[in-house]
């Protein structure tokens, strides 16, 4: 039977904490199934963190007691497809099956989520400064990710990677489907994973009233505090913050985005047009 690497690439804010963390809560009902998610890095649920280096002593160590498939998973991954050319090389030399495997969601939510992760990430030093965001607007954030993400030259650097089988990207909402299908369906998988777990973004209208809160010099840091402790009690709440102006705006500045997913894999992007189910495989 051959052996298979199911490589996760990414991309951020797509579900890869989530899908991560169903991995390693699953560990023993996938080895059951001859299928292992190695331990990555204390504190991170991914494990291919360490991809640009790995050896083929420490590949052929993951297929040990009888394993036949390999998950391996990092978001980071997705823009840097130069980290996979030593296991590109291995996979040459043994004989290793490489199925990438890539999740996207619409743009408009992926800026909404990349907002929420820079001011959760960098709270203390934009409350230090009281200049949240380097002192950029909302606009002016998501400019730099609209003129600085090229998705489809991503994916198509890795699929060059590893020709021999295409790419798998689908839709965020998918993970479950598309992870048990390329896994062969086992059984007994529990793919409840607890909401902290995942990685939930804060509502946009948080965001701004923390970033406004900021930006005054009058309110005191403490204060600040509560507002973004109390701010991950309300991730599931409606968002107000989330308009139908700041979204119409998004999707149709990444319009190219969409336009070259569509023509190079044959995958819709758009906010109106990523159904519950979806399936895609780029050739």
């Amino acid at each position: 039977m051959t052996r298979k690497i199911i490589l996760h690439i990414g991309s951020p804010k797509c579900g890869s904490t989530y899908l991560q963390n169903a991995m390693l809560q699953n560990a023993e009902a996938l080895l059951a199934h001859g299928a292992r998610y190695p331990m990555g890095q204390e504190g991170h649920p991914g494990n291919a963190a360490g991809l640009a280096d790995i050896t083929r002593e420490e590949t052929e160590a993951m297929f040990e007691g009888g394993v036949q498939t390999v998950i391996l998973s990092h978001e980071d991954l997705y823009s840097l497809s130069k980290r996979g050319r030593a296991l590109a090389e291995i996979a040459a030399e043994t004989g290793i099956e490489v199925q990438l495997l890539a999740f996207l969601r619409p743009f408009s939510d992926f800026v909404f989520g990349d907002y929420s992760q820079f001011m959760k990430q960098n709270f203390e030093s934009f409350l230090a400064t009281r200049s949240p965001y380097g002192g950029r607007d909302f606009e002016t954030f998501a400019r730099r990710r609209i003129d600085n993400m090229s998705p489809a030259t991503y994916l198509r650097n890795w699929s060059r990677l590893f020709p021999d089988h295409p790419l798998f990207l689908d839709s965020h909402r998918n993970i479950r489907q598309v992870s048990e299908y390329l896994l062969g369906y086992p059984a007994g998988l529990d793919w409840e994973v607890p909401l902290s777990k995942t990685n939930p973004s804060l509502r946009m209208e948080d965001c701004d009233q923390i970033a406004a809160a900021m930006r005054d010099p009058d309110r005191p840091d403490e204060e600040i505090r509560d507002m973004f402790r109390t701010a991950f009690h309300h991730t599931k709440d409606p968002d107000s913050g989330r308009s139908r102006a700041r979204i119409d705006w998004l999707e149709e500045q990444f319009r190219p985005q969409n336009d070259a997913l569509l023509e190079q894999f044959g995958f819709d992007n758009r906010l109106t047009c990523t159904p519950a189910t979806s399936w895609h495989s780029s050739s």
